[in-house]
This record gives structure tokens, C-alpha cells and sequence, in this order.
């Protein structure tokens, strides 16, 4: 019955790197990371086989740090984005999240006759029921959480490297004989406090993103009202001088001058469109952004062309639709700042397609040529401080939040910035819990 015992050890380990890589943000290219991981992950694999058959079954899961998980870390190490407490955090989480599937099967196998059968069937099916769980309702908020979030990580590290010392000193290798009534119940406490804690560390980490965008559209709105307070000023003020505007016209028209008449009017006519508020769509929250970062945009000598298409009910969360045209609008109008005024210019269109897809195509001046990384996205200035084209890490977020899609180009002298959203009430309404 060995057989049954050796087929889910191998069977784990396989699906230790795949729980790994559905939360994973490479640095490289998916095919890259896949051929370097299933290479790494099957020399690491073969290796600790030849040594299960050396050493023993029970011997080798007592070296598996040292044999799977240092190994293991510094491949994925190597293959990461992100080199800081959200890689370490991630690593820890993905291989506690294993080892407690392997304690539980490992227990429900002990409590049935000791045969193994249990533990390789219940390992056959909660591997993949749990990859199932984590990406039908973590994957996509998990990745936004990377993206949006930089700091407070390695408290949650630390968390982790806990929980993963305590499995590991708590754990009952398979063939082992189970500890007295106290370690049992220390066991389960560890067994039943580590995914209770994870979920809260998630949970946590989602409300602070939430509380980060609803702050940034907060500012957005304020920026909008700002604008539209200093409009109806200016409003009033001319208001308050029509009567010497009537007395001047009512002057130039005694004395004949009808061409001057019709100069002095166009000219007002002109001051009144500074003082009109536009309104470029339906949706007030949008609006308010395009009315901010597009007047912003003018005050900064660009010429503007926008194509807005938007009904006032979208099929997107508003505030993930703020915070990506807020950064992309800002990135341009950074950039055009850098260039001299007269070759200033912005053109932006917003649509929502009958298939009810969102598609945003934004133009910006940009003499230089902008150099793309591999994640598509420009290189980032090495500058202390320089945050220019930070936000578009942002847009690329909300992006694969809807299974979208993000381009970016330069060409003649002109920054191309496309992206497509794809409506899906799964997306839209995705949370950190279970539903």
C-alpha cells in the first residue's frame, strides 16, 4: 500500500509549485516562468525521489525544508516581480496553505486504518478544489492587492514564517506515531488558527485598498468641485458687471460702429464659454474626473481632444474606472509638461461597445522615444522621487481585474497608451470571500 502513500507525495509536490504560480507575478514572460518552473520544480522533484528511495518516506519529509523549500524559494526568487515582503509573504502562504492540506489528509488517513488510500484520494480532490477556489475568488483581488499595495508586507511575512515554523515543528510525518492528547490538541489549534489568520491578513489588505481608492476619488471629486467653485466665482463676478458691459455696448452702438459692437460681443461670448462647466459624460463620478484632469490638462497648455461615449450606468465598479482614467490622464499631462507648450496636446476617447466592453484610447505628445519593459510598460525613471509612469502598474491591474487587455506604444513622436475592459458580473462584483 506504499504505492498509494509515494503517488500522493509526488502528486503534493507538483501542486505545491502550481498553488505558488496562481498568485505569482513574474518578472519574465508566462512561457519563460512556466519552462523555468516545471524544469526547476521537476529536477527538484526527481531529486527528492532518488532520496525518498535512499533515505526513506519518513526521512525525507523531516528535509523537505531543505530539500523542496530552500531550493524553491530562490528559483521563484529569481523568477519575481516583486523582490520584497509581498514575494516572501506569497511564498510563505502558498507552501502553509499545502502543508495544512497535507496534515489534514495525513489525519483523516490515520483515523481511517492507517492505508493511505484516504490520504491519496483526499489529496486527489482537495489540491484541485482548493486551485479552483483561489482562482475563481482570490487570483484577481490577490493580484490587485501586489499592485496597488507596496507597504505593510513583511508584517505579513513575518506572520507567515511563523505559521510555517509551526507547521513545521507541529507536523506528524507520515509512519510516525501520533503525539499524546496535548500535542494533538496543539496541533489542531495551529491547524484551525493559520487559514483563520490568513483570511484576516486578506480581508485586511482588501479594505485598505478600497480605503485607498475611495480616498483618490474622493480627491478627484474635490479637485472637480475646486473648478466648478471657481467658475461660478468668476460667474458671478461678470454677472455683477453686465450693467457696465450693456453701458459700453449701448456706447459703441450711438456712435454707428456695428463691426465693434459685434467684436465686443463676440468677446463676451468667448468669456462665457470659460466660465460654462462641460460636461463630457452621464456618469457623474467619471465627470467629475474628466472635468478635473482635462481642465488641468488645458491650464497646462495642451490642446485636448476627447471623444467621450459613456451611459450614466456602467458595468464596472466606478471607482476602479476613476483611478484608471486618473492615472492615465495624469501620466499625460506629466509628460506633455516636459515638452515645449505649442506641441502640447492630449487626445483621449472613452467608449462603452454594444457588447458593453470599455475601450480607452489616449494620445499624448512625446518627442523622445519611450522605452517598454518586458512587462510592456515604460521603464521607469531610476531617479529618487521620479514616480512618472508609476500609476500605469495601476491601470495594468484594473486591466487583468477584467480580464483585459493593456497596450502601450510610442510612434512619431506620440505616446499610445490602449485599453479594453471586458464586462463580467463575476469580475465586477469579485470579493476576498468565498460567495
Amino acid at each position: 500500500m506504499t504505492v498509494f502513500r509515494d503517488i500522493s507525495f509526488l502528486w503534493s509536490m507538483m501542486h505545491i509549485i502550481l498553488f505558488f504560480l496562481l498568485l505569482f507575478e513574474p518578472r519574465f514572460s508566462w512561457r519563460t516562468t512556466f519552462a523555468v518552473s516545471f524544469a526547476g520544480g521537476g529536477t527538484l522533484l526527481i531529486a527528492n525521489v532518488m532520496a525518498m528511495l535512499w533515505l526513506g518516506h519518513g526521512i525525507i519529509m523531516r528535509l523537505a525544508f531543505f530539500t523542496c523549500t530552500i531550493p524553491s524559494f530562490f528559483l521563484f526568487y529569481i523568477l519575481s516581480r516583486y523582490r520584497d515582503g509581498r514575494f516572501f509573504f506569497l511564498f510563505c502562504l502558498s507552501d502553509t496553505s499545502c502543508f495544512w492540506i497535507l496534515q489534514i489528509t495525513n489525519f483523516l488517513d490515520r483515523m481511517t486504518g492507517d492505508t493511505y488510500l484516504v490520504m491519496l484520494i483526499g489529496r486527489l480532490l482537495l489540491f484541485p478544489a482548493a486551485e479552483l477556489w483561489i482562482w475563481k475568488y482570490i487570483r484577481r483581488p490577490y493580484l490587485s492587492l501586489q499592485n496597488e499595495l507596496t507597504r505593510g508586507w513583511w508584517l505579513f511575512a513575518a506572520v507567515g514564517v511563523t505559521y510555517y515554523l509551526l507547521i513545521m515543528v507541529t507536523s506528524v510525518p507520515v509512519g510516525y506515531a501520533m503525539p499524546d492528547a496535548t500535542g494533538l490538541f496543539r496541533i489542531i489549534l495551529v491547524l484551525i488558527l493559520m487559514p483563520l489568520t490568513y483570511l484576516t491578513i486578506l480581508l485586511s489588505l482588501w479594505r485598505q485598498m478600497l480605503l485607498y481608492k475611495n480616498t483618490r476619488q474622493i480627491e478627484l471629486q474635490r479637485r472637480d468641485y475646486e473648478t466648478l467653485r471657481q467658475k461660478m466665482e468668476l460667474g458671478r463676478i461678470f454677472r455683477h458687471d453686465l450693467r457696465h458691459h450693456m453701458v459700453a455696448l449701448s456706447g459703441i452702438l450711438e456712435r454707428g460702429d456695428g463691426e465693434g459692437a459685434k467684436r465686443y460681443i463676440r468677446e463676451l461670448d468667448s468669456r462665457l464659454d470659460g466660465l460654462s462647466q462641460k460636461d463630457w459624460c452621464a456618469n457623474h463620478a467619471l465627470n467629475a474626473v474628466l472635468s478635473a484632469y482635462l481642465s488641468q490638462a488645458e491650464q497646462a497648455g495642451c490642446t485636448v481632444n476627447a471623444d467621450i461615449r459613456l451611459p450614466k450606468q456602467l458595468p464596472y465598479d466606478e471607482a476602479d474606472l476613476c483611478i484608471l482614467l486618473a492615472n492615465v490622464l495624469e501620466n499625460a499631462i506629466h509628460a506633455c509638461r516636459a515638452i515645449p507648450d505649442k506641441t502640447r496636446n492630449i487626445s483621449v476617447r472613452l467608449e462603452l461597445t454594444g457588447s458593453q466592453s470599455l475601450t480607452l484610447s489616449l494620445t499624448n505628445s512625446a518627442p523622445e522615444p519611450v522605452e517598454l519593459g518586458k512587462d510592456g510598460l515604460p521603464v521607469r525613471s531610476s531617479q529618487p522621487g521620479d514616480d512618472h509612469g508609476l500609476g500605469l502598474r495601476s491601470v495594468k491591474a484594473i486591466a487583468d481585474q477584467y480580464d483585459g487587455l493593456m497596450r502601450c506604444q510610442w510612434a512619431e513622436g506620440q505616446f499610445l497608451l490602449r485599453v479594453v475592459l471586458f464586462s463580467s458580473k463575476e469580475s465586477a462584483s469579485r470579493t476576498l470571500t468565498p460567495q
